[in-house]
């Protein structure tokens, strides 16, 4: 894999993993849109191990707090929204078919421009929120979905304002991350195969710095607008591949 390859895929995954637009279907779509050869689960992970360090160097104070155990409220809501993915994420099968990304990006586009169109602003995160939210996280393993467009979906349709929602997904990817790269690497070194490291370490030092980007932008961006822009990208991304490639 090249070095502009992977500054490629560094920067679709951190531009697009705290974006509402599904970063695992752009992964997906890559080698397919320009006739490459897939980098494989491997990379991926590693490309969200960059937006894992990304996050939790935004929120550093919150992170840190959490692991002094200063902020149990904010520990238990994210344990209860973690706990979907913990006891069913090894069920689910993560297919990689142009057809299905392109049907999720519509679907959940139009979800997501639903929730955040009707959806109220009235409420918080309560733990029962934050445990419904993380069964729509567990959904964002299929390609299309996204994990952000999820979360923040199940909590505008909620109630929870645009702003407290894309925080607390945000902060709720953090262990889902974390667990899913932890698998993965574990899978990986007991593959016989050696790893080729330099474009693995390239990929997380590259993504990290894209989402951080990315982050900023977003928790600047639902101070003014509503969350439909990245519903209609969706729902035309999804026509187009529809159209051109299926």
């Amino acid at each position: 894999m090249t070095i502009e390859y992977t500054l490629l895929l560094a920067a679709i995954q951190g531009f697009t993993e705290y974006l509402p637009v599904s970063s695992s279907a752009h992964l997906a779509l890559l080698p397919a849109v320009i006739g490459a050869e897939d980098q494989g689960l491997f990379i991926d992970v590693a490309a969200h191990v960059g937006s894992l360090f990304a996050v939790m160097w935004h929120y550093r104070a919150r992170v840190f707090d959490l692991l002094l155990f200063k902020d149990m409220n904010l520990m238990g809501k994210l344990f209860l929204s973690f706990l979907p993915v913990l006891m069913f994420g090894l069920l689910i099968t993560s297919p990689r078919g142009i057809p299905i990304i392109a049907v999720n990006l519509i679907i959940f586009g139009i979800i997501l421009w639903a929730a955040d169109r009707y959806g109220k602003s009235d409420k918080t995160v309560t733990p029962w929120t934050a445990f419904i939210t993380g069964f729509a996280q567990l959904l964002a393993l299929v390609p299309g979905v996204s994990r952000s467009g999820a979360t923040i979906s199940a909590m505008r349709a909620r109630g929870v304002g645009r702003a407290e929602a894309l925080d607390f997904a945000f902060l709720m990817s953090i262990p889902a991350i974390a667990a899913a790269g932890g698998w993965e690497l574990l899978g990986a070194l007991k593959n016989p195969e050696p790893i080729n490291w330099m474009p693995v370490l390239l990929t997380v030092a590259l993504s990290a710095i894209f989402s951080l980007l990315a982050i900023r932008f977003m928790l600047g961006f639902v101070r003014r607008f509503s969350f439909a822009p990245f519903a209609v990208y969706r729902i035309l991304l999804g026509i187009i591949l529809l159209v051109f490639y299926v």
